[in-house]
């Protein structure tokens, strides 16, 4: 393994370090103020890389530091509590998740529905609920995590961490979420795995979609992308004329652009690109 550029085994970094924990080490700790009040983190540092892990927001990863660089992009709202998720009672038409979506390098959308808020039949509730059911693309719906590993094994040079997470209800649906984190010591990358299981007894069809955020000052003005989609489908209005490789100077009137891009089969890949990031020269991830 290599750290900090130094190549060698446990025994080599031992006659380095006085503790483990000094360069490698997983760490829990619950937050007591401020926006992230009440909730767990896991924060697994390995070399270079650190990565917080906000336990009870679906075992989503809040923040991604390479070398010390912060590549995430964090909402308004902040790194809030699950529990403070109320769609319906702050804003209208189901936009109210808006006041508790923290951003994060990655927010995970559904299990049962993705995209903007909808309203469905009830398919499966208690036969005395008629109404319409709105879908706001599973913000918050999930219950708090149980982590059942976290390990970090110095022989083997790896660090482990899994959890679950449930979204259920009384007449509705009942999917498990099983997601493992996993990293090699002293590589600059991680890697997520999810499992979802229909726990009830009535077929669910199951949507997700991974949400990245980034932002500064690794998606700075001059940033681009690549990405193994070559076919770009269209865009919204506010997309049109812009240039979706590039990130373009902030100005007051910004709002939020789509493109859609037409995927082929296969494993898929996207790279960003800043030149000269936090001012330390290129780094792409």
């Amino acid at each position: 393994m290599q750290l900090y550029g130094v190549n060698g085994d446990r025994e080599k970094f031992r006659k380095l370090t006085s503790h483990p924990q000094q360069t490698i080490g997983c760490e829990l700790f619950e937050a007591l103020d401020g926006d992230m009040r009440a909730q767990r983190i896991l924060r697994i540092r390995n070399g270079e890389l650190e990565i917080e892990i906000n336990v009870d927001r679906a075992f989503d990863i809040g923040r991604v530091l390479y070398r010390g660089i912060p590549t995430q992009w964090v909402s308004p709202a902040g790194f809030r509590h699950a529990h403070s998720f109320t769609p319906g009672a702050i804003e209208p038409d189901g936009w109210g998740w808006l006041r508790s979506w923290q951003g994060g390098f990655l927010t995970t959308i559904g299990y049962d529905h993705v995209g903007g808020p909808v309203l469905n039949p009830n398919r499966h509730l208690h036969p005395a609920v008629t109404g319409e059911r709105r879908y706001t693309g599973g913000f918050g719906s999930l219950s708090p995590t149980t982590i059942e590993i976290v390990n970090v094994d110095w022989d083997k040079g790896t660090i482990e961490v899994q959890a679950k997470v449930r979204q259920a209800a009384a007449f509705a649906e009942h999917l498990v979420l099983t997601r493992r984190i996993t990293m090699n010591f002293g590589e600059a990358s991680f890697h997520l795995s999810d499992s979802v299981r229909n726990e009830g007894f009535i077929e669910e069809p199951v949507q997700v979609l991974y949400h990245i955020n980034l932002g500064w000052p690794l998606l700075a003005p001059g940033t681009t992308l690549k990405t193994s989609a070559t076919e770009l489908l269209g865009c919204i209005k506010s997309a049109e004329g812009s240039d979706p490789t590039t990130m373009p100077e902030p100005t007051p009137l910004d709002v939020e652009k789509v493109w859609d891009w037409n995927a082929p089969a296969g494993p898929q890949w996207a790279e960003l690109t800043n030149s000269n990031a936090a001012g330390r020269g290129p780094l792409t991830l």
